[in-house]
Order: C-alpha cells, then sequence, then structure tokens
C-alpha cells in the first residue's frame, strides 16, 4: 500500500480558506476563489464538480442525510421527512446533496422510491427521481413511477405538467411507454386528450 504524503501546512489553510469561503460566501464564491489565487472556470460541469468536492454538512440534518447516504442508517420516516426538508430550505446544501446524485448513491435511489411508494404523485420526488436517471440508467422505473403518479392524478394541471415530463423522458425510446400509457385512457377522457396533445403539439407527429 501505498503511504499518502502528508499535508503541508499551507495546503492546509488553502483548503481551510476555500472551505470559509463556500460557508460565508456563497453568492459571489467564485471572486473569492479568483483572490486567492484560482483560476475562473467557465465551464459549469466543472465548477458544479468543484462545489460538489468541497461541499461539507453544514448542520445536523445534513449530517444525518450523509450518514445516511453512506449506508450508516437505514430508510425511515425521519430520513425522508430531512430530506424533504433539506431541499426545501432557503439555505439547502444543493452540492453536497448533488454530489450522492451524479454518484448513482443507490441509498438515494432507494430513499426516493420510499418517497414515491408512499407519495406516488409527489412532483418533487418524480423531478429527483429523472435527475438521478441522468447519472444512473433508471428507465424502467421512472416508466413505472410516471405510470402511476399519471393514473392516480386527478388534478389535470398537475397530471399536465407529469405527462409532459414523461413524454420527454420516453423520447429516446420513440415513445413507446408513452403510448403504451396513453392507451390505458378512454379516447373521450380528459387525461387522452391531454396525452393526445404532446404528441401532436410537441413532437409535431400525429396521433395514432
Amino acid at each position: 500500500m501505498t503511504k499518502k504524503p502528508k499535508i503541508g501546512e499551507k495546503d492546509k489553510k488553502l483548503m481551510e480558506d476555500v472551505d470559509e469561503i463556500f460557508r460565508e460566501h456563497p453568492d459571489d464564491y467564485l471572486d473569492r476563489l479568483q483572490d486567492l489565487g484560482f483560476e475562473f472556470i467557465e465551464d459549469e460541469d466543472e465548477i458544479e464538480l468543484l462545489e460538489e468536492e468541497l461541499a461539507r454538512p453544514e448542520n445536523a440534518r445534513q449530517e444525518r442525510l450523509v450518514a445516511f447516504f453512506e449506508g450508516k442508517e437505514k430508510v425511515t420516516e425521519d430520513i425522508f421527512r430531512l430530506f424533504s426538508e433539506e431541499k426545501a430550505s432557503e439555505e439547502a446544501n444543493y452540492p453536497l446533496i448533488r454530489k450522492y446524485f451524479r454518484q448513482g448513491n443507490p441509498r438515494l435511489k432507494e430513499l426516493i422510491v420510499y418517497g414515491l411508494e408512499k407519495y406516488p404523485g409527489r412532483i418533487d420526488l418524480l423531478d429527483d427521481l429523472m435527475f438521478f436517471h441522468e447519472f444512473s440508467e433508471v428507465y424502467p422505473l421512472v416508466v413505472k413511477c410516471y405510470t402511476m403518479a399519471c393514473l392516480e392524478q386527478e388534478n389535470m394541471e398537475t397530471f399536465s405538467k407529469l405527462v409532459q415530463d414523461f413524454f420527454e423522458a420516453t423520447r429516446p425510446h420513440d415513445h413507446r411507454e408513452y403510448y403504451a400509457l396513453r392507451d390505458l385512457f378512454d379516447p373521450d377522457s380528459v387525461k387522452r386528450k391531454i396525452m393526445d396533445f404532446f404528441v401532436v403539439h410537441q413532437a409535431g407527429g400525429q396521433v395514432h
């Protein structure tokens, strides 16, 4: 095993300064980093990666969530509540949470599924699932969860939002699963008409 090099006092001080910048100056951290000698990074993905690398838990709620993501706690209603509260917080630590999406963290996937099984129509959880899908292929799960949500949703405004997202999700698969869901509804139903609308107006296609 290779022995890890020791961190010098200069590097340690730099790491502390960077941590302080992200903690105390979240709105203008780029300017602050440049003051420390960092070059400006124009690529948004690289900026996000840097944010995620430096992200640390800043309160007890975030510490619990990190412990869960790292396998130290089981899925519970309490963990799910903390996850929901963190996302809704005005001071949410997005880089910290986003890091686990990017990793395709299996515990995060388990937590999203847990929430969708209890609340199948929650838009924020479906959005989480779609974001998770960007980094880790879970297409069958996307189809299952959106289908269940669309079948149960009775608010047509919310249903339209679900349908639009599902339409985009099925685009790489020629909308096969979208048509399969559409065909479950009566041709004269409001839900069927909404789904037909996206076929005609979003894809420029014809209803079939």
